[in-house]
């Protein structure tokens, strides 16, 4: 198969690469607007059909966001979530060099409905702690979290350390010898209800993703169950695979 050189590749797409290579340099910042469609016409010699096409291959490449009424603007690079590798939100941040906080919309026991009794292998009403957060990397707001924990597990769990800015997953281990071990995860793609899209600061009609999370100790024992909402223009998927043995 003969390779295609960049001077084969349509217009629009070397124009994507030029202004993906300069958001790689820094040339462009985070937050800086791109020209329009119209600025580049007028003053590159492209149609707009083609600044059009460059512009949404940027938007499909998480590199730029646009903004109704505004333009196309540097996004912030999106956050790489590893899906092979059990780690809590605050530690997932500290690897990609970011600053991780949090909003605590509620904290406290809470009856564990039907869903949660089932993962958690509990009866459906028992008692949970239940911890609601809003999600910030780098002080913007980036997932909704619900986690739930047996409140027999973690007595007092949610007077041990202030959770806008701790880890849950380090107090369980330093304050209760608990262990996250290993994890049962869901993930899909959709569109989020009205209350999750406030809290992120997304309209109902943007695409998040949806994720579950059954977290079991060393024992199998399970010790976790959290429900998040994540805004899909901020994170990318990373699973590491390997050839099946009978492939």
């Amino acid at each position: 198969m003969t390779a295609i050189t960049a001077d084969q590749q349509p217009l629009y797409q070397r124009i994507a690469d030029d202004f993906a290579a300069q958001i790689a340099s820094g040339a462009l910042k985070v937050g800086e607007r791109l020209p329009s469609e119209r600025q580049m016409a007028d003053d590159l010699g492209y149609s707009r059909m083609t600044a059009r096409q460059a512009l949404k291959v940027l938007e499909r490449r998480g590199l730029v966001e646009t903004r109704t009424g505004r333009g196309a603007f540097v996004a912030h690079p999106q956050i790489e979530q590893r899906l092979s590798t059990l780690s809590g939100f605050t530690e997932d941040m500290q690897r990609d060099g970011r600053v991780a906080s949090s909003i605590v919309l509620d904290a406290g026991v809470g009856a564990a409905d039907l869903e949660a009794a089932n993962a958690l292998g509990i009866v459906e009403h028992a008692p949970v702690h239940r911890l609601v957060r809003v999600r910030l990397a780098d002080a913007k707001p980036v997932g909704l979290e619900r986690t739930e924990i047996p409140a027999a597990l973690a007595p007092k769990l949610l007077d041990r350390a202030d959770f806008t800015t701790d880890s849950l997953y380090r107090v369980l281990r330093e304050d209760y010898g608990i262990y996250p071990s290993e994890a049962e995860q869901r993930l899909w793609s959709a569109h989020p209800d009205a209350s999750s899209a406030a809290a992120l600061g997304i309209s109902t009609q943007s695409s998040v993703l949806i994720l579950t999370r059954r977290t079991l100790d060393a024992t199998r024992r399970p010790i976790e169950y959290v429900r998040s909402v994540y805004r899909g223009d901020c994170f990318v998927m990373r699973v590491n695979l390997a050839l099946g043995k009978d492939a």
